[in-house]
């Protein structure tokens, strides 16, 4: 009987991103196992096991803080470390540990944040992350960057810190909520992460400010149970954590492998879990944009299904005439009406080849492409890539 391996995995099962991680990281062992896993269920804080214990082969572990990165250190397991402060990454280095980093693509992640943002037509912007967190100040600097090329300014909350420790949310919601009184209106905000957009949302609804007309949210990670259940319902940007955790496994895999065999050293790596796509709910249904017929329009784009969409029915949502529409298009948005039906195809198109089976004909139907060969044309300009090219390289496995 082949003996299994043993892995600990010190990540939190309340959030999306984690549970995505882990639903990779076990197709990976359901393929090359069997694996047994070491499990403690919670949020971000886990505990590492006992080795003298466990006697376990490697490790994939979320590091909040310096005194978890220094226990990983002492277990001398080949480890995938997930969001590793840098100081850590050198230390680690320094010990010869055999580890890889995985992170997600702040950077993309946020730029299609802003770029949502920015195509609604504020004039205003705001950031809200968390105080200590090496992914939220990522995508906070990165936020601040992509505004900057645009010319435009940031409004930035600072988590209010004190003895070192953020506050607690009771005592802190009072503050953001005052915060978010004082931002000009109407304005779009980024947070950090999906339950900072609930948090958000929350003080927005206490301070009596109408979402999505007044504050524009959207957030990062795309977890489905805090999304929905955020009121009003949560925009995020999905992240391919399947994918993640599956790459994961396997270069743990490849470590755990190396060291029985007592192969050479293991260079250091990196894992980056890339963004998929926006899935936009009502926290970002609004358009700041003064004409109120242009806004009007880009709403009912944006609601109808895609295959339904013809010039002639955009107009028809509107108090003017096709052609007053479309000069209106071009000057306020820069495209044709009929260029915004496509893009708003091409993004439905993505989310389907991701998220299901649908065959390519089966996807160009539903979409409202007339055959799946002009699909697939206008879809490769559109992208660079063939549907059937992009889908193969988010998949897992």
């Amino acid at each position: 009987m082949v003996a299994s391996i043993k892995v600990a995995l010190l990540v939190e099962t309340s959030r999306g991103y984690g549970r995505g991680l882990l639903q990779g990281i076990m197709q990976y062992s359901r393929l090359h196992g069997p694996w047994q896993f070491h499990l403690t269920p919670g949020d971000f804080e886990q505990v590492v096991p006992r080795m003298k214990d466990w006697k376990g082969d490697g490790i994939i572990a979320r590091v909040i803080n310096q005194k978890t990165a220094n226990l990983l250190l002492k277990t001398g397991l080949p480890l995938v470390v997930l969001d590793l402060p840098e100081s850590a990454a050198v230390t680690f280095q320094r010990e010869g540990v055999r580890f890889v980093e995985m992170m997600s693509d702040s950077d993309g992640a946020t730029k299609m944040a802003v770029e949502l943002l920015l195509a609604k037509r504020f004039r205003h912007f705001a950031f809200v992350g968390y105080h200590g967190q090496v992914w939220s100040e990522k995508r906070e600097q990165t936020f601040i960057n992509r505004m900057t090329e645009e010319g435009r300014d940031v409004h930035l909350y600072k988590m209010p810190v004190r003895h070192g420790a953020s506050l607690q949310w009771e005592k802190e919601e009072p503050i953001l909520v005052q915060c978010l009184k004082n931002l000009p209106k109407p304005i779009g905000l980024m947070v950090c992460n999906d339950q900072r957009g609930r948090e958000v949302l929350d003080a927005c609804s206490l301070a009596e400010i109408a979402v999505p007309e007044e504050i524009s949210v959207i957030g990062i990670d795309n977890d489905e149970l805090l999304c929905e259940l955020s009121f009003p319902p949560l925009s995020s940007v999905a992240l391919n954590a399947v994918q993640g955790g599956y790459l994961a496994a396997a270069a743990l895999h490849k470590m755990i492998q190396n060291t029985k065999i007592r192969k050479g050293p293991f260079s250091h790596k990196k894992i980056i879990v890339p963004p998929l796509h926006i899935v936009e709910r009502r926290s970002t249904e609004s358009v700041a944009i003064d004409d109120h017929n242009v806004a009007t329009a880009l709403q009912f784009l944006h609601t109808q299904p895609p295959a339904e969409l013809t010039i002639d029915k955009v107009v028809a949502s509107t108090c003017v005439s096709r052609r007053i529409l479309e000069i209106r298009f071009r000057k306020l948005l820069g495209r044709t009406i009929l260029q915004e039906i496509q893009k708003v195809r091409i993004e439905r198109a993505k989310r389907l080849l991701l998220e299901t089976a649908y065959s390519v004909e089966q996807i160009a139907e539903i979409v409202g492409f007339s055959t799946s060969s002009y699909f697939v044309q206008f879809f490769r300009i559109e992208t660079g890539r063939t549907p059937a090219k992009f889908r193969r390289e988010v998949r897992v496995g």
